[in-house]
């Protein structure tokens, strides 16, 4: 009797039962759910979470798959997600120059913009346009120094932990005004973990703020002072808990008396502004990927009160806060989460954590113009 054909093919594992004995050894597997882009197993981690997701995704990545970890409940969850996410291009690093280029120009316009107006009254030629743009370097170069500061911090976390990220690109913004509306940069490859995600996100504001104190420190000697009521409008500018210490640890400006700000001096309170409220807990900024490094989901409700926060001051303070409500209303409060969530941040994070911010209150400004 000859064998039914059905015995003649060895039977072939679904890739459910392939995924799960491949880490038999570093998860517990309680529960098999298909999903519609993968599998989702429940269970426990036998090991380390840091070194295990690590582990778990060299071993998932050759059939095709992407891990991705959390934790709900008490159990562990692994999800794993048919297709690999390539890292992105990092992009064109004349690109990155050229804006660097056009930018340091809008800076030096925006930092020259009194002798820019009286050159275009009285109509002069391109030798006085010149000398009347080099009046704008002070600015500038502050300006610029802090923002490129800001975003190499970024870059070098991002670097360092392996994540593909862009060079900074700055804004220019030709005019009058500041010149720019910043720079950023772009990452290419997912956030691995909660490590990464902090680091990436603390860098910046600390590198930017080592930059910009000093700076400021400079322009306040050499900022002079005026009689509060004969100073003209628009030249008031507001003060954060850090601003008034140090003002009156040097005993400037005198009571009834302003500070006539300095470039630089005001290069350097434009920067510490940005640094505040990059720092604001919401989102994708700084702050946003601090808060979901140390407090996980419950970041997004801590984005909420922020948002109304940012409402109420905008009401009864600044209505400046109006705006910046609207924009983290548009760019979205949830933060997503890293493909490993599991990991907790350690002893030093959370310090250096709390005191990003313990920073932001500190360089916070209430009310930005007066």
């Amino acid at each position: 009797m000859e064998p039914a054909t059905d015995d003649l093919i060895p039977s072939t594992p679904h890739i459910s039962d392939l995924l799960r004995e491949a880490i038999r050894d570093l998860f517990l597997v309680y529960k098999t759910i298909p999903q519609p882009d993968g599998i989702l197993f429940t269970g426990r981690l036998l090991a380390d979470p840091e070194r295990s997701y690590a582990e778990i995704e060299r071993r998932l990545r050759p059939h095709g798959y992407t891990v991705v970890l959390g934790r709900e409940a008490g159990e562990d969850i692994l999800l794993a997600q048919e297709g690999l996410i390539e890292p992105g291009a990092t992009g064109n690093p004349l690109l990155n120059l050229t804006l660097l280029i056009a930018t340091l120009f809008t800076t030096l316009a925006a930092g020259a913009q009194a002798d820019l107006w009286g050159m275009w009254r009285a109509g002069t030629d391109w030798a006085v346009l010149g000398r009347a743009l080099l009046t704008g370097w002070p600015f500038s170069l502050t300006l610029l120094a802090i923002l490129g500061v800001h975003e190499l911090g970024h870059y070098t976390a991002a670097r360092w932990h392996g994540v593909r990220v862009t060079l900074p690109y700055f804004i220019p913004v030709p005019g009058l005004g500041l010149g720019t509306f910043g720079a950023f940069i772009a990452i290419k490859s997912p956030m691995r973990d909660r490590k990464v995600l902090f680091d990436i996100g603390v860098a910046g504001p600390l590198a930017g703020f080592v930059v910009a104190l000093p700076l400021l420190l400079v322009g306040l000697a050499l900022s002079e002072v005026g009689r509060r009521a004969a100073m003209p409008v628009g030249t008031v500018l507001g003060r954060s808990l850090l601003m008034d210490a140090i003002m009156a640890a040097v005993g400037k400006p005198a009571p009834n008396m302003e500070i006539i700000p300095h470039p630089v001096f005001f290069a350097a309170w434009i920067g510490l502004l940005v640094t505040g409220i990059n720092l604001l807990p919401v989102g994708q900024l700084d702050g946003g990927h601090i808060a979901y490094a140390l407090f996980g989901r419950g970041a997004y409700y801590l984005a909420q009160i922020t948002v109304f926060a940012l409402i109420a001051a905008g009401l009864l303070v600044s209505s400046y806060w109006l705006m910046w409500s609207a924009l983290v209303i548009m760019s979205g409060l949830r933060h997503p989460p890293p493909l490993n969530d599991v990991v907790r941040l350690d002893r030093p994070r959370h310090i250096l954590g709390w005191l990003a911010i313990l920073l932001f209150f500190l360089v916070l400004i209430p009310i930005p113009f007066q």
